[in-house]
């Protein structure tokens, strides 16, 4: 019970630190002002806000996970979408070798310092379909390889304790001050059941690549598909939907 009580208390320590404050960027689909008040109003208690009503451009500097700050802006009816998050930074979509745990997310890195090669960096970032109210690890490994699923990824390069909640979901946010964000690029995330002396469970994984800081994106239509933004986040919500779907008839 003590044990468990104190890795609660590092975890909320953990949280965040107005050292941890990101600036994110988010294209919205605002018409007129009375469409941005609506949006400072959800976002008053979250942070420095800046509203571009012409360009459709929400900027915050705030210690907020993306996620929540992105769930406050839709929740006014409009869509929006994360273009930037911070300086130097890194992302990776963990959705791979998941076929029987379904567990699948998004984790980001953002350099803390504005000097390169400088070590410490936000972790920020959501993973959904983990067991209930339990203690995982999120792991670094040295390698991108995940041709074999998460057992070809290599030897754990850095380690971090996240906790799901009553809903199966880990909200992600904290400083890691051993992290270098640009030599986290190409190696892979794996998250993993905490099993003490066991053998870990690797659950799903995801390379690490590059991902656009603030005003790095100003691209309004996919080149690869020629799909808007807009249009891609309605696939985004449909998918979101029938997964949905599928784990409640599990």
């Amino acid at each position: 019970m003590i044990i468990d009580f104190l890795k609660e208390l590092i975890f909320k320590q953990q949280k965040m630190t107005d050292r941890g404050n990101i600036q994110m960027e988010f294209a919205v689909q605002i018409r007129g002002e009375g469409c941005a008040d609506a949006i400072r109003e959800v976002l008053s208690d979250a942070g420095t806000l800046t509203i571009d009503s012409g360009k459709g451009s929400v900027l915050i500097e705030t210690s907020v996970p993306w996620l929540e700050v992105h769930e406050r802006i839709e929740a006014t009816g409009r869509r929006a979408v994360l273009t930037g998050f911070g300086g130097q930074s890194a992302v990776a979509m963990v959705d791979h070798g998941n076929e029987a745990t379904n567990v699948r997310g998004v984790i980001r890195f953002c350099t803390l310092s504005t000097v390169a090669g400088q070590p410490g960096a936000v972790v920020d970032g959501t993973i959904d379909g983990l067991t209930r109210n339990g203690n995982f690890q999120l792991n670094v490994h040295e390698c991108g390889d995940i041709s074999g699923g998460c057992s070809t990824v290599g030897d754990v390069c850095d380690s971090s304790e996240i906790r799901s909640d009553e809903n199966g979901r880990a909200t992600v946010r904290f400083v890691n001050d051993r992290l270098v964000v640009s030599d986290l690029i190409g190696r892979s995330v794996v998250i993993a059941e905490a099993n003490g002396d066991q053998p870990e469970r690797r659950l799903s994984c995801g390379i690490i690549a590059r991902s656009a800081g603030i005003f790095q994106n100003y691209k309004k239509i996919c080149a690869c598909d020629g799909v808007t933004i807009w249009d891609e986040r309605n696939k985004s919500i449909a998918a979101e939907k029938e997964r949905e779907a599928t784990q409640a008839s599990l």
